[in-house]
C-alpha cells in the first residue's frame, strides 16, 4: 500500500485538478482497498453529516445508501473513519507544548457524536515507527489516548524509521522493504472484519 500511495502522490503532483475530487493519496489507496471488500463507503473527500460542518475523510455507510453524496444524514452512516499517513505532533501551544493529535481527534469525535448521534469511529494509520531499534513514535494514534470506547485504531504497516525524503518517495519505500525495515502488522484484516461486522 505504501508503494501505491507514493505512486498516487506522484500522479496528483502531475494532475492535481482531476484527482483532487478523490482526496489525498493515502485516503484514495485505503478507500480502494476497502471497496474491494464490498463495503459501502463515501466516495468523495471532506464529506459531512447533516447538522455538522465537520469534514470527514471517509464514512462507512449503510447498505443501499448512495456513496457519491457530499452530505449524508446520520441515519445513513454506520461509522466515521479518519485516515492518517502517520502520526504527527500538532502545532506548538503558547506554553511550549505540542498538541496531541489523539486529543484533537477525541474532541472531533465527541462533537460529531453529540451533533449527529453517530457513535462509531475508526482511525486507520497507514504506517508508523513501531519496530526496534527505534522506540515507538510519541505522537502515534492510540485508542487509550483518544479515550473513546467506541473508537478503534488500526495501524497497517510498522516501520523502523521515517525514510529520507519522506513516505511519498517510492525508492525509499522499496529500499526499506529490501532492508526489512518495515512489515505488515496484520491489522488490515482485523479492520476488514471489524467493518464487515458493524
Amino acid at each position: 500500500m505504501l508503494i501505491e500511495v507514493s505512486e498516487e502522490f506522484q500522479k496528483q503532483k502531475i494532475d492535481k485538478t482531476t484527482r483532487e475530487k478523490s482526496g489525498n493519496a493515502t485516503e484514495i489507496v485505503i478507500r480502494n482497498h476497502l471497496l474491494r471488500r464490498n463495503l459501502n463507503l463515501s466516495m468523495n473527500p471532506n464529506v459531512t453529516i447533516q447538522g455538522s460542518k465537520i469534514k470527514n475523510d471517509l464514512l462507512l455507510l449503510k447498505n443501499g445508501v448512495n456513496p457519491n453524496q457530499k452530505i449524508f444524514t446520520s441515519d445513513n452512516v454506520k461509522m466515521v473513519i479518519e485516515i492518517k499517513n502517520n502520526g504527527v505532533g500538532g502545532k506548538t501551544l503558547e506554553n511550549g507544548k505540542r498538541e496531541d493529535p489523539n486529543k484533537l481527534l477525541r474532541v472531533k469525535f465527541n462533537e460529531l457524536e453529540g451533533i449527529t448521534n453517530v457513535r462509531n469511529f475508526a482511525v486507520i494509520v497507514l504506517s508508523e515507527t513501531l519496530l526496534p531499534p527505534r522506540t515507538p513514535f510519541k505522537w502515534r494514534f492510540k485508542e487509550k489516548v483518544i479515550g473513546k470506547e467506541n473508537c478503534k485504531v488500526f495501524t497497517l504497516v510498522a516501520r523502523q524509521l521515517y525514510p529520507p525524503g519522506g513516505l511519498y518517495i517510492k525508492s525509499s519505500i522499496v529500499e526499506m522493504l529490501q532492508n526489512e525495515q518495515m512489515k505488515k502488522t496484520g491489522e488490515f484484516q482485523q479492520l476488514i472484519n471489524y467493518l464487515q461486522n458493524l
